[in-house]
């Protein structure tokens, strides 16, 4: 399971990063400077959080752990992704 969650994690941070460099050359001066710093504090505080589960007790911890990256990460590049209007909506982000 915990590979399952590897894997999965992995296809959504390629999103994530494809994302991300789109958003870079979307936004403009200051706003660009800011989305640099908020990613790079997104990033501390998903490894913090997750790290959070990884140390609880048992073999369970991984698991939780291993889900916690997968669904951070793949909200972050929904959120990413939602910044290009012109693209259509992926129905693996969910609409709100």
């Amino acid at each position: 399971m915990v590979e399952c969650f590897k894997l999965q994690t992995t296809q959504w941070d390629k999103r994530l990063n494809a994302a991300y460099a789109k958003a870079l050359q979307l936004a403009r001066g200051r706003q660009r400077d800011q989305l640099r710093a908020s990613q790079r504090l997104w990033v501390q505080f998903r490894d913090s959080n997750c790290l959070f589960f990884d140390l609880g007790e048992g073999t369970i911890a991984r698991i939780e752990a291993g889900s916690c990256m997968l669904r951070m990460t793949k909200l972050r590049a929904c959120e990413l992704e939602s910044v290009d209007l012109a693209s259509s909506a992926d129905p693996a982000c969910g609409s709100d």
